[in-house]
């Protein structure tokens, strides 16, 4: 009986190398670094989703500080816009989850962002909620932070002494007509559309710019990332989707629209199959998974292919990555006023 319980130990062992050794030569990881080398993107990309937004309340000032200042290789932002054509930092539609909008504009929580201007939505607090959900890591400063505009976060960004990249999703893209066109605007004004690390001038200078990945463009409309490829070609770019995308479109024609738009491709969780990593590998394009936040959950997903995750816990992500993260939360969010 020993004997054949060993046996069946032994088996399952080597079925499991068996197992990893599989998934290693569907994805190599030579292959994969190649890819994101020739897209300008760093492998084993930490992507604070939302900011550091485990910890804070999300895509707010605290939320970017704690992940600029942990060390993320991205900070992580919605952008919608105001009626007055400001471009915000918000995930939901409305603004009832994450303000007290309906204390202050009774009647209109359930209004979409572009009704209101951007000096209505700078009257919000955006961070009570976050204490009220979760006590235990509530802190007093947190309440009344308030909502960001896009070029405060870029700001952010390039406040510190670690100096992280922007990886943008417009949300809703239809709702906001030529927000690709202001967007890649602003970002050529603030000077983050740079192309390429070295520029060889026609006397043989080589002048220094800004990486060709600090900005990574994303969305789940794929008549949007034909767009960041119209007005932003030189800026990498990413095809978002979920399960129900695959369901309802189907695998094949998903991956086509990537290959066609030359985007990286950004599946949620196990939607991130080795076999359709692989076919996102061989069509030369790296793969950013969302929104991962346990280490088994990173371990088992890298395995797949994944080149890189959206977290709301950077810290975690770096430590996975073999990274140390450059500060704690607590001295962190304390050195700037949280």
């Amino acid at each position: 009986m020993a004997k054949r319980l060993a046996g069946f130990i032994i088996l399952i062992i080597a079925l499991f190398f068996l197992f990893v050794a599989v998934l290693l030569l569907l994805n190599p990881s030579g292959k994969r670094k190649e890819i994101c080398r020739n897209h300008g993107i760093p492998f084993g990309a930490v992507i604070a989703h939302r900011g550091a937004s485990y910890y804070a309340p999300e895509e707010t000032e605290p939320a970017y500080l704690l992940a600029r200042d942990m060390g993320a290789d991205y900070l992580e932002v919605d952008v919608q816009r105001t009626k007055d054509g400001v471009l915000v930092a918000l995930h939901d539609d409305t603004l009832e989850r994450t303000t007290n909008v309906a204390s202050v504009f009774p009647g209109r929580e359930k209004d979409p962002i572009e009704t209101f201007t951007f000096a209505e939505v700078r009257r919000l607090d955006a961070g009570s909620w976050f204490n009220a959900k979760y006590p235990h890591k509530a802190r007093p400063k947190f309440a009344g932070v308030k909502i960001l505009s896009l070029e405060e976060v870029l700001r952010i960004a390039k406040g510190g002494v670690h100096k992280p990249g922007v990886y943008i999703e417009i949300k809703s893209p239809k709702r906001f007509p030529n927000i690709v066109q202001q967007l890649v605007n602003m970002l050529e004004r603030l000077g983050w559309t740079i192309g390429g690390d070295e520029t060889h001038t026609a006397n043989g200078i080589v002048r220094v710019g800004t990486s060709r990945g600090r900005i990574i463009l994303q969305s789940f409309d794929p008549d949007c990332v034909a767009e960041f490829v119209h007005f932003a070609p030189q800026i990498p770019r990413v095809y978002l989707y979920g399960s129900d995308d695959v369901e309802t479109m189907g695998w094949k024609a998903i991956i086509n629209t990537a290959r066609r738009l030359s985007a990286g491709c950004g599946p949620s969780g196990y939607v991130a199959t080795p076999f359709k990593n692989k076919n996102a590998h061989d069509a030369r394009l790296f793969v950013h998974v969302y929104t991962i936040n346990k280490r088994w959950q990173a371990q088992l997903i890298s395995l797949f292919g994944a080149d890189g995750f959206f977290t709301d816990r950077p810290d975690m992500m770096l430590e996975f990555y073999g990274r140390i993260p450059s500060d704690t939360i607590e001295n962190i969010l304390t050195k700037h006023g949280y």
